[in-house]
C-alpha cells in the first residue's frame, strides 16, 4: 500500500489486472506511476519534492520582491528629497527675482511723485473702496488700481547690476536726480522706488530702492506705469445707476418734443410724445450706453458758472428714475469741446465738469425717438 504523503519506487515491477488499475488510482495522491507495456514507470517527487520545491520558489519570490520594494520606496523618498529640496531652491530664486517682497491685496496705499513736473498722486484704500486723496480728493478706478498694483508688485527686476555706484555712474543712468519716485505701504513696510532713465535699447530701465546702493535692471513697461497721471486712477463713471431697476426715464432735447417711459411690473409703456408700447430691449440698450460710458476727461473740478460749457442751457438732459430711489439720476449735456472731439456735461450727484464721447452724444441723439416697439400702435 501505498499512503497519502509517502512516494514508493515499485521499480521494475510488473502490474497487471487489477494492480494496474489499482497503481493508475494511487496515481492521483503523491506518486504518479505510469506503465508502458511491461514497465512501471515512478515518477517521484511530483508530490513531496515538487511541494517542496514549489513553496521554496515562492518564498524566493517574496523575499526579491520585498527586497525590490525596500529598494523602490527608499528610491522615491531620495527622489522625494531632491525634488522638494529643487523647489525649495527654485522658490527662494524666484522670490529674489521680485521687485517687492508683498501681495497687491497687503498695499494699504501708494504714492507717484513727478519730480520733474512737480506732482504727486497718493491713493488710499479704504473701507469703500480705493480713493484719491492728492492731488484731489475722488473716487478711485478700482479696476484701474487693481491694473496698476498688479503690474507693479509682479514686476521682476534683474540680478544685482552694481552693488555699489559712485556719483558719476549714478548721474549717467539717472538716479542722482530721478524723475519719477514711487512709494508703497504694505505690510508694515514703506519701499520707495527710484527710477532712473532708460537704457540704450529702451526696453530697460534702472532703478533703485531708496536708501540701497544696490542698483537694478527692471522691464522699461514698469517706469511707464509709474508715470501714470490723476486721470487714469480716478473714477471715470458717467452715472453710476442701474438701467435694469428704471421706472421712469424721460429725455428733453433742445427744441425737440420730450420724450418719457415709464416701467411698471415688467410693462413698458411710452407715454410722451406718442403713447405706444415701449420696447424693452431698445430703453435697456439706450440706458446702456450711458452705463458702459466713460467720462474722457475733467474739465472742471468746481464750476462757479455752468454757461461757459452750455449746461445752463443745455442742448440734451436725461432723467432716470429708479425703483426704490427718490432722487433721480440726472445726465445733463451742453456744449462741444471741440479740442477734444467731445461734450461738456455734468450730473446732478457732483459739481465737477468733464467731457464725454462725442460718439456716445450722437448715439442718445438719434435713438431717443425710436425706443417703440415696431408694431406699437399710437
Amino acid at each position: 500500500m501505498v499512503g497519502r504523503g509517502k512516494c514508493v519506487d515499485i521499480g521494475k515491477e510488473k502490474r497487471t489486472g487489477s494492480d494496474a488499475a489499482h497503481a493508475d488510482r494511487r496515481s492521483g495522491q503523491d506518486c504518479i506511476l505510469a506503465f508502458r507495456r511491461d514497465r512501471a514507470i515512478a515518477v517521484i517527487g511530483g508530490g513531496c519534492r515538487g511541494n517542496r520545491q514549489k513553496k521554496a520558489g515562492r518564498v524566493n519570490f517574496t523575499k526579491k520582491t520585498l527586497f525590490w520594494v525596500i529598494v523602490l520606496i527608499a528610491l522615491g523618498g531620495t527622489f522625494f528629497f531632491f525634488d522638494k529640496k529643487e523647489e525649495a531652491v527654485k522658490q527662494l530664486k524666484e522670490a529674489d527675482l521680485k521687485l517687492l517682497p508683498f501681495a497687491v491685496k497687503d498695499v494699504q496705499e501708494f504714492w507717484i511723485k513727478n519730480i520733474k513736473e512737480n506732482l504727486q498722486i497718493k491713493v488710499v484704500r479704504e473701507q469703500n473702496g480705493w480713493q484719491l486723496v492728492q492731488p484731489l480728493s475722488a473716487k478711485g478706478d478700482a479696476k484701474a488700481i487693481e491694473k496698476f498694483l498688479t503690474n507693479i508688485v509682479t514686476a521682476r527686476k534683474d540680478a544685482v547690476l552694481f552693488d555699489k555706484v559712485e556719483p558719476a555712474k549714478l548721474a549717467e543712468l539717472g538716479l542722482s536726480a530721478p524723475e519719477i519716485e514711487m512709494g508703497l505701504k504694505a505690510g508694515g513696510m514703506e519701499p520707495v522706488i527710484i527710477f532712473g532713465e532708460k537704457g540704450p535699447t529702451h526696453n530697460i530701465a534702472y532703478i533703485m530702492f531708496k536708501g540701497k546702493p544696490e542698483v537694478y535692471r527692471v522691464h522699461s513697461d514698469l517706469k511707464n506705469e509709474a508715470s501714470k497721471d490723476a486721470y487714469a486712477l480716478r473714477d471715470k463713471t458717467i452715472l453710476d445707476f442701474d438701467p435694469v431697476k428704471m421706472r421712469r426715464l424721460e429725455i428733453v432735447r433742445s427744441g425737440m418734443s420730450k420724450v418719457v417711459v415709464e416701467q411698471n411690473q415688467g410693462k413698458w409703456n411710452m407715454l410722451e410724445p406718442v403713447q405706444g408700447r415701449a420696447s424693452m430691449e431698445k430703453v435697456l440698450e439706450y440706458l446702456y450706453t450711458v452705463k458702459n460710458g466713460e467720462i474722457k476727461a475733467f474739465a472742471d473740478e468746481n464750476p462757479t458758472d455752468l454757461a461757459p460749457y452750455g449746461l445752463s442751457s443745455p442742448m440734451l438732459q436725461l432723467t432716470v428714475y429708479q425703483e426704490q430711489k427718490e432722487t433721480p439720476y440726472i445726465l445733463t449735456i451742453g456744449d462741444k469741446d471741440r479740442a477734444k472731439r467731445a461734450y461738456f456735461a455734468r450730473v446732478n450727484q457732483v459739481k465737477k465738469v468733464f467731457d464725454v464721447e462725442e460718439d456716445m452724444v450722437n448715439t442718445l441723439i438719434l435713438n431717443m425717438d425710436k425706443l417703440l416697439e415696431a408694431d406699437a400702435g399710437t
